[in-house]
């Protein structure tokens, strides 16, 4: 794996002074602190979450350079309507950094009585595997919410086309996808999440191979955090064990942004682990060319 410094100020100033960037999932965590660290480099950030109170927050501490969206990303025609607003109102779309997600299986970690845990462990949109009866007739298994999915699997899918759709008619631009170190590694306490980062490391790998990308100058990129010290894992013993490396929201920000502006970022995945960035996918397709020489082929 390939260590990644954090890029200097006048290269970020070069990547998005003055540009366009939309940051999903920004009214808190690591979306905000990318989109406060983008606007500090000069950029005019569009930031887009659910909840209009909590934008208008994160708005007024960014100050003028930002303005917000109120979208619900799992949302096909929301997204093509927040594309709309943003190209007709601040122009081109530079940037695009598909952020957004959920996991409601962490909830399970978090700081409980154990009655609250045993109740919680019962129902599916915690537990898929749990023996919660059907709400309808209570003869059969309630069906696994699948909302995890619909939210960090589907979200990433509209933004990609819709981002792609539009800096193909602008000469190209940067897409940074928040992944996981789910992406690459099995959680078996959060499956479904692990599943839905496992599909957005599979999708943004394919779609940043396609030519018709390359040749649009379109950069397809992501982040891969580990522990991040976000309000989706407060409560969790492992945020307060002083030996367990921890990122900040900051410090992932800062590998959005290394990803953005790398020369040859385009098909990269960067691991976010403390202040540690590194390049991963390089080491990857080393050991997936080894396991596809013709003596591996069965």
């Amino acid at each position: 794996m390939t260590s990644t410094p954090r890029p200097d100020e006048k290269t970020v100033q070069n990547l998005v002074g003055g540009k366009v960037a939309i940051v999903t999932g920004a009214a808190r965590g690591i979306g905000f602190a990318t989109a406060s660290l983008l606007a500090q480099h000069g950029a005019r950030v569009v930031l887009v979450d659910l909840h209009e109170a909590d934008l208008q927050e994160a708005c007024t501490k960014i100050g003028q350079s930002s303005m917000y969206h109120v979208c619900d990303v799992s949302n096909w025609d929301e997204q093509i309507a927040l594309f709309k607003r943003v190209t007709e109102t601040l122009g081109s779309v530079a940037l695009l950094v598909c952020n957004a997600a959920v996991n409601p299986e962490v909830a399970l970690l978090q700081s409980m009585t154990p009655e609250k845990h045993a109740e919680m462990n019962g129902q599916v949109r915690h537990n898929y595997l749990a023996d919660e009866p059907s709400k309808s007739d209570g003869s059969s298994l309630q069906r696994p919410s699948t909302q995890v999915l619909d939210i960090n699997v589907n979200s990433v899918i509209f933004g990609l086309k819709l981002g792609i759709h539009h800096m193909k008619q602008t000469g190209g631009g940067r897409i940074v996808v928040t992944a996981s170190a789910g992406s690459y590694m099995p959680i078996p306490s959060q499956p479904l999440y692990a599943a839905s980062k496992h599909a957005v490391l599979g999708l943004v790998r394919s779609t940043a191979q396609i030519e018709e990308v390359a040749k649009a100058g379109i950069s397809i990129s992501w982040t891969a955090p580990w522990l991040t010290l976000t309000s989706m894992v407060e409560g969790l013993e492992a945020t307060t064990q002083p030996h367990t490396l921890k990122s900040s929201p900051e410090d992932v920000a800062w590998a959005v942004l290394a990803a953005g502006a790398a020369e040859s970022a385009n098909g990269k995945g960067y691991w976010v682990q403390g202040t540690n960035i590194c390049e991963v996918e390089g080491a990857y397709f080393e050991v997936a060319g080894r396991l596809m020489l013709p003596e591996n082929r069965f």
